[in-house]
């Protein structure tokens, strides 16, 4: 009997030992196999894909972004107008095909071509319809860290006087403010174009042009009755600007394009935004243009 136990207990030891000696091999192979697959796995660093952005991301960029059309290629025998201030719009995106549209020199054109990411950069390249004989192709980049968008334009007919341009604009909300006034300084001399009949005298403004705010005060008779003419013209497409009206006449262009720092040209019609008062006043003005002197001034201010 006492034989029996003894080896009983030998196979249960011999038992045992199998079964360590098995867990620890089973835990050297595991161990061995995360050593391994950390030692032969290398790190790939890939470059991140060009892609559209999604729309979440893509509405940080949208909004109006205003600052000056400066001509690159120009023919000067068709009297090129070198500066025009211009508002680039970011409307809206489709997959990866942004919507937009332009307005400068009174014109407005929609816009469309892909908007791609690669990294940290934001680029497009867009067309005009090709309807219109000024119509073109915007190259551009944004840097929404800087709210800046800046490059190229190149018009589809190469034979106009200004057929291609650059730009770098700031990005700015825009609202109609009643209180927005011209400037007291009247550094305004030989602001217009000169007048045919007149070849060797140019135009200048007074100081009567910024005496009123003719979209928060009634103007009277007695207040435009010994105007000028170039005055009262500026005082009443002053309205128009606060608008963001954007002129085609190339004066009054020249006029709220340089010598007017809140001017934003973003639309071409703003007929259905005047106020009352503002058409009141428009009115008179108009009555009093018609027959006020012209003030000419050979040497300027």
């Amino acid at each position: 009997m006492n034989k029996w136990l003894l080896i009983l207990a030998v196979l249960l030891i011999q038992a045992c030992g199998n079964t360590s000696e098995n867990e620890s091999f089973s835990q050297e192979q595991e161990t061995l196999q995360e050593e391994t697959t950390e030692t032969t796995t290398p790190e790939v660093q890939e470059e991140p894909p060009t892609t559209a952005p999604e729309p979440q991301q893509a509405e940080d960029y949208f909004g109006y972004y205003v600052g000056f059309f400066e001509g690159v290629d120009m023919d000067f025998d068709k009297d090129p107008v070198p500066f025009n201030k211009i508002t680039i719009s970011l409307d809206s995106l489709s997959g990866d095909v942004l919507y937009g549209h332009s307005v400068v020199a009174g014109n407005e054109r929609p816009f469309s071509g892909p908007l791609m990411v690669a990294g940290d950069s934001i680029k497009a390249v867009v067309s005009e319809p090709g309807d219109d004989r000024y119509d073109g192709v915007f190259t551009f980049t944004i840097r929404p860290q800087e709210k800046i968008l800046a490059g190229t334009w190149a018009a589809n007919n190469k034979r106009l006087a200004v057929s291609s341009r650059q730009y770098q604009l700031d990005k700015k909300d825009f609202s109609y403010d009643p209180q927005l006034e011209l400037s007291e300084e009247v550094g305004w001399s030989n602001l217009y174009e000169k007048y045919p009949k007149y070849p060797d005298k140019s135009e200048s403004l007074t100081e009567d042009v910024s005496k009123f705010n003719a979209s928060t005060y009634e103007l009277k008779k007695e207040d435009v009755e010994n105007m000028y003419q170039g005055d009262l013209e500026v005082m009443r497409n002053a309205i128009y600007a606060r608008h963001g009206y954007s002129f085609k006449n190339r004066k009054m262009r020249f006029i709220f394009d340089h010598e007017v720092e809140w001017y934003m040209p973003v639309s071409t019609d703003i007929r259905g935004q005047l106020t009352a008062l503002e058409k009141k006043n428009i009115d008179l003005l108009k009555r009093y243009e018609q027959h006020a002197e012209r003030y000419y001034d050979e040497f300027g201010r």
